[in-house]
Parts: C-alpha cells; sequence; structure tokens
C-alpha cells in the first residue's frame, strides 16, 4: 500500500437536496413574475422581484459552492470543507489516537448535516449517515461525512498496519 492516497470529494451538486431546492425556488421565481406582469405599479413588484431572486439565487450559488474534500495519506488526515474551512486542516498520523468509520444519526448525534458540534466534537458532512470518526485527544474528536465507507475501511486497515 505504500505510497497509496485515498481522496474523496463531496458536493450537493446532482443531488436530491439540489433538485428540491430548484422544485421550490422556480415556482416561486414565476409566480412573482407573474404578479410582476400584472401588477400596476410595476417599480415596486420589480424592486420586490429583485430582492427575492436575488436572494434565491445566492442561496442555490452557497448551496452549489459547498464542498467537502477529504484525502488521507501516509502523513495522516487532512479535509477542508469550503466556504468555512477554506485551507486544509491536517492531523499527523501521530496525533490520531484512533480513527474509524462509523454510522451515525445525522439529526439526533450531531444535529444535521454541515458544519455542527461543541467544544470537543465537530462533525463536517454532506449527505449520508456514515462518516469517519477521528479521536485526537486532548477530549477531541473529527467526524468527516463519508459517501464510500465500504472503499474507506479498506483503506484504513491496511493504513492502520503500517
Amino acid at each position: 500500500m505504500a505510497n497509496q492516497i485515498y481522496k474523496e470529494t463531496q458536493t450537493y451538486r446532482g443531488t436530491w437536496v439540489m433538485y428540491f431546492i430548484l422544485l421550490i425556488e422556480l415556482p416561486t421565481l414565476v409566480l412573482l413574475l407573474v404578479f410582476f406582469i400584472q401588477a400596476e405599479d410595476k417599480t415596486e413588484m420589480g424592486i420586490a422581484l429583485s430582492v427575492v431572486g436575488g436572494t434565491l439565487t445566492l442561496i442555490l450559488l452557497f448551496i452549489f459552492n459547498l464542498k467537502l474534500e477529504t484525502r488521507i495519506d501516509q502523513i495522516g488526515v487532512s479535509f477542508k470543507f469550503s466556504p468555512f474551512v477554506r485551507t486544509w486542516r491536517k492531523y499527523p498520523r501521530e496525533k490520531i489516537q484512533s480513527i474509524s468509520v462509523i454510522s451515525y444519526s445525522p439529526i439526533t448525534d450531531f444535529g444535521g448535516w454541515g458544519l455542527k458540534g461543541n467544544s470537543t466534537t465537530k462533525a463536517y458532512s454532506i449527505l449520508g449517515d456514515k462518516g469517519l470518526f477521528l479521536d485526537i485527544g486532548e477530549k477531541k474528536k473529527i467526524m468527516i461525512g463519508t459517501m464510500k465507507a465500504k472503499e474507506l475501511e479498506e483503506y484504513l486497515s491496511s493504513w492502520k498496519e503500517e
């Protein structure tokens, strides 16, 4: 396994979340456009259409740009969660006390998906209910979501042996 690297990138692009947001936003914009066409005072309705349309576009762009990247190599575990964690957070192999792939309940264990946590445990997840659980010591634990649990377990079994 020498010099092998595990990489995973997760986004909301092409997932049910993206389509759900589009199913809400598009009818809203069409409805506002119909109101704008029928309105007598086009300036007020134009302002409302611009504000709501701009807000919905910003929300869609924000969710479209969320990305969780994970990298595990001989040196250690690294991840970043754009746009919240823009630089790679690196945890050297020597500092990791335990590492495993877990099943979790996003709502009950961490309060949902995204960037969650408290003073001792941080969770970074996009979708799913599987994650890489790291115990860094000093009462610090990190959970990084994964959509490739089997592949990650296979990689970690040989990674731990080295």
